[in-house]
């Protein structure tokens, strides 16, 4: 269907909604966005440029999709809402740059959590290529896709995600700040974090009680030095698990022996009663290379 106004456009969205009986579901985490200059600002944070390969999370009614297909992008978009594919080939522009949209536009119905990327996207991307990551994440979803996203094998450039403004904060918190903590230290260990704009609630259709923030995450060219990423995390959760106590209260459930722990919170130049969110990266990778993994 060609149509000049944007889907992400208030008076679109309406449109579309009313055409198709489509109502956000809340159990899905839906909001159509309906702010154009967001929009057109999550395209510009990820650097959309002709031939990127992007897969989208979630792309609802297309809001967001339709401009990265005409920002030259090649779509992939994973989607857990059925009642969604027919308005998507129906509402997406239907040639883009001389193509069909097929050409340029493959949608999965399925759990992005679920994905096999290499087999779901093969044929259709250039798997020798790198991949960007562009969504509008589900809030209740957000930290499970960051965390499937960065374990998997597939070569990201960079993932643009728009998440609820306290999880942003979360993943940019520094050491001293009260946000800082086991997300915090996962992301940062594995990628370059930025704020690249700041969304209010009612860009949103039905608004959220909250606002939202894109977030870029590009990967580490130099990752720190850690053996086992899964005994880290878990020794980091351990140092986290009564965020009020101090670091030393923390650990007796790891380290029982009180001179062995205060021998190790001593190797880390801090003082006993030093809390969790008050140490570096570096000094949770010293604390989880001391600590003994489990059987």
């Amino acid at each position: 269907m060609a149509n000049n106004i944007p889907i992400g456009s208030p008076v679109r969205t309406q449109a579309i909604v009313n055409r198709y009986f489509v109502k956000a579901k809340k159990n899905l985490g839906q909001n159509f966005l309906i702010d154009h200059d967001a929009i057109m600002g999550i395209v510009e944070a990820a650097q959309v440029k002709p031939g990127d390969q992007v897969i989208e999370i979630g792309p609802g009614i297309g809001s967001l999709t339709e401009q990265l297909l005409l920002a030259g992008a090649k779509v992939f978009a994973y989607e857990v809402d059925d009642s969604l594919p027919e308005i998507l080939h129906n509402e997406l522009p239907q040639t883009i740059d001389g193509e069909d949209l097929d050409s340029r536009f493959k949608l999965m119905l399925k759990d992005v959590l679920k994905a096999d990327f290499d087999h779901d996207l093969a044929g259709f991307f250039d798997l020798n290529k790198g991949v960007k990551v562009v969504a509008n994440l589900p809030y209740y979803i957000t930290t499970p896709i960051i965390f499937g996203l960065a374990e998997s094998n597939l070569n990201f450039e960079s993932l643009t995600l728009m998440m609820q403004k306290e999880v942003a904060e979360r993943l940019v918190a520094s050491p001293g700040n009260k946000a800082f903590g086991p997300l915090s230290i996962a992301v940062q260990t594995e990628m370059d974090v930025k704020i690249a704009l700041e969304v209010k609630n009612t860009s949103f259709m039905p608004s959220p009680k909250v606002d939202s923030s894109v977030v870029v995450l590009t990967p580490l060219e130099n990752k720190p030095d850690i053996p086992n990423r899964k005994h880290f995390n878990w020794v980091v959760k351990m140092c986290f698990s009564q965020r009020r106590k101090t670091l030393n209260n923390n650990l007796k459930n790891v380290i029982p022996d009180k001179d062995e722990r205060e021998k190790l919170i001593s190797s880390l130049g801090v003082d006993p009663r030093v809390r969790p969110e008050d140490l570096t990266i570096s000094q949770f990778i010293q604390i989880a290379k001391a600590i003994p993994m489990k059987q």
